[in-house]
């Protein structure tokens, strides 16, 4: 068996898609369809971006 890398958990994109997929699960009490995570998660991940951007935008102009 090989080791399981904890890192991967720290990782903002593999956390939105578990995120993604424990909401689309709940959501429809079933497994959840593949593409409707997929893209569920990439919004998930492009909003985290975009709010660490500007939070790191407003560090900078009142740095």
């Amino acid at each position: 068996m090989l080791p399981i890398d904890d890192e991967i958990w720290d990782d903002l994109f593999h956390g939105c898609a578990w995120s993604a997929f424990v909401e689309q699960a709940r959501r429809g009490q079933d497994w959840p369809k593949s593409e409707v995570t997929r893209q569920r998660a990439y919004q998930l991940y492009e909003d985290e971006l975009a709010r660490r951007n500007r939070r790191k935008g407003k560090n900078i102009s009142s740095g």
